[in-house]
């Protein structure tokens, strides 16, 4: 994120042209007259810029030449979200609701901040009203999921993650959840094959790969966990859980070799760990503590 200060500096010009479009249009008598389509195309490009205090100054322009723009209403309170900016993020999103009370993306973000501050309950009202307005609504059947599995009923949020794998089954992310919650309880042939599903549609979701891996791994099936988390880690060199991952089941296939007599193939183990992972507390005191230097 740009400094804010910086980014006056270099763009006062733009702003001082978007603000003074916004005070002639009160003033009919400069004959200016102002576009709230272009303040919000300004707005929209800026945000997707990464511009977001510009973004921000450019709908507030908007909401104040136009107080009902609900597209407006609602880029300021993914804004101020960013910024974190809550308090006042909640409010954009209370007055989208107020001119619209069918606006599912306003109370879409309004469940979400009330997850933020805890209030389960107030949450759980906005995802279920949104559903009973969109009842193809993925996201909202997701965070319902999502709600039930903190509430520790696994049945109820398995039952809505299936309703959002089949309001969305395109999406690699709403089967990626599912087969979370399907591994949360053990129903591993269920994770295993949500998680298949996701990485049809996307191939390189690492988090997906990383999880299958762990199916094989408690399954007593190392080499093919050791595969998986490979296979992460040619998609992604820097991935951290296929890291650790890896360095735990050298690490583990170290110790069976050790108690069974096999010091060198021990040995062996702790380098691969090593080369994964050079700063392996575990390989590297046990390298020492046996000898090898």
């Amino acid at each position: 994120m740009k400094d804010s200060n910086r980014w006056i500096k270099l763009n006062m010009v733009s702003l001082f042209f978007i603000m003074a479009a916004v005070v002639l249009q009160t003033n009919p008598g400069h004959g200016y007259n102002t576009d709230i389509n272009e303040l919000i195309f300004q707005g929209a490009d800026a945000h997707y810029k990464g511009h977001l205090d510009k973004a921000i100054y450019t709908f507030e322009a908007a909401v104040r030449f136009d107080s009902s723009n609900e597209f407006a209403h609602n880029q300021l309170g993914i804004l101020y979200t960013k910024k974190g900016r809550f308090d006042s993020a909640y409010k954009e999103f209370s007055i989208v609701n107020r001119i619209d009370p069918h606006n599912t993306f306003a109370i879409l973000w309004l469940g979400i901040l009330h997850l933020r501050n805890g209030n389960l309950n107030l949450a759980f009202e906005r995802f279920n009203k949104i559903v009973q307005i969109d009842p193809n609504n993925a996201d909202a059947y997701y965070f319902l999921g999502a709600i039930y599995n903190f509430r520790h009923n696994p049945a109820m949020a398995i039952e809505y993650l299936k309703k959002a794998r089949d309001s969305d089954s395109e999406e690699a992310d709403t089967h990626f959840r599912l087969a979370k919650a399907f591994h949360n309880v053990d129903m591993i042939a269920n994770a295993l094959f949500e998680y298949q599903r996701a990485l049809e549609i996307k191939p390189n979701y690492t988090k997906a790969i990383n999880e299958i891996g762990w199916i094989y791994y408690n399954k007593g099936e190392k080499k093919s966990a050791i595969n998986q988390w490979k296979k992460t880690l040619r998609i992604n060199s820097q991935n951290r859980d296929a890291i650790f991952n890896l360095a735990k089941v050298y690490n583990d296939m170290a110790w069976g070799a050790l108690t069974a007599g096999q010091k060198q193939k021990a040995i062996k183990y702790w380098q691969a760990a090593l080369k994964i992972n050079p700063g392996n507390k575990a390989s590297k005191y046990y390298m020492k503590k046996y000898g090898y230097k």
